[in-house]
């Protein structure tokens, strides 16, 4: 058997239980929120961590790729990268507390979208399309 001291103020139960309801009942909220976005097309999924982050993923199915423009505009610090199966946006949201990133593949969108996404984040993808296919920029 073990025991380990610790210095940590005890913990109250009916403190611990009132934060469980508080987290509950904020979960119970997100979790309608999320299947909203559900039905227009988005998986969402959201990550808290103890670091004060919030990750928020969000992929974008075609039935709703037509957001995306307008979801990229409302992003801060937002850049875009080309992934093996599509685009990834990522951006924050709320005074840089929160990290947005969407995804969309990009068979599930049409060129003018894609043009569209592009211009959003202001980002021209053919300049890193040529910086890969140069063996000089590898170093």
């Amino acid at each position: 058997m073990t025991i380990i001291a610790t210095n940590a103020a005890p913990l109250r139960p009916a403190a611990v239980t009132d934060g469980v309801e508080d987290v509950v009942a904020e979960a119970w909220n997100v979790y309608s929120q999320v299947q909203g976005l559900a039905q227009i097309g988005v998986d969402t999924s959201v990550n808290v961590s103890r670091q004060g982050r919030i990750i928020v993923d969000l992929t974008i199915s075609k039935a709703a790729a037509g957001l995306l423009p307008g979801l990229v505009e409302q992003l801060d610090d937002s850049a875009l990268t080309r992934t093996p199966g599509g685009f990834a946006v990522a951006g924050t949201i709320g005074q840089g507390n929160v990290s947005l990133q969407l995804t969309v593949d990009h068979a599930s969108i049409t060129v003018a979208e894609a043009e569209a996404l592009i211009a959003a984040v202001d980002t021209d993808l053919d300049d890193e399309v040529a910086a890969d296919a140069d063996p000089s920029t590898l170093l």
